[in-house]
């Protein structure tokens, strides 16, 4: 595959799956503001747990609106693996600008700690949850 085709393959994509989401974003608020029962996350709904991901949606969606205090509540693991992220896709953009081969694959050490991170926020949230009676985005237990 020709560097040209690699970059705009990938961004098609990283495209298709932002409009995605937020086609299902919308769907399922829209559904559940109609009181129909949707099961948008079967941990969450289901099992009454949080799952790695719950509260990722919040979270991107405050930080666009710079509410930083209600992203980290939302979803802290999805903040900090942000910056990580960003930077590897600046410096793949800067390889490809400068004639270089684009590719956006993360280096072992740092696949290894975002999940992690994530692994230790879903055992962390739901110590927190199940056993103090904690819950900081208020979904199972609405916090004063």
């Amino acid at each position: 595959m020709s560097r040209r085709r690699s970059f705009w393959t990938f961004h098609l994509i990283a495209l298709g799956l932002a409009g995605i989401w937020i086609g299902c974003f919308l769907l399922f608020s829209r559904l559940r503001a109609e009181g129909l029962f949707v099961v948008t996350c079967p941990l969450h709904d289901l099992l009454r747990i949080y799952c790695p991901l719950c509260g990722g949606s919040r979270a991107i969606l405050s930080l666009l609106r710079f509410d930083l205090p209600t992203a980290f509540r939302s979803n802290p693991a999805v903040l900090l693996s942000l910056p990580v992220l960003l930077f590897y896709y600046v410096r793949a953009l800067v390889v490809f600008a400068r004639g270089g081969v684009f590719s956006f694959r993360l280096p072992r050490k740092w696949t290894i700690a975002l999940i992690s991170l994530f692994a230790a926020f879903f055992v962390l949230r739901n110590v927190l949850l199940l056993f103090f009676g904690v819950d900081p985005a208020g979904d199972f237990i609405h916090n004063p």
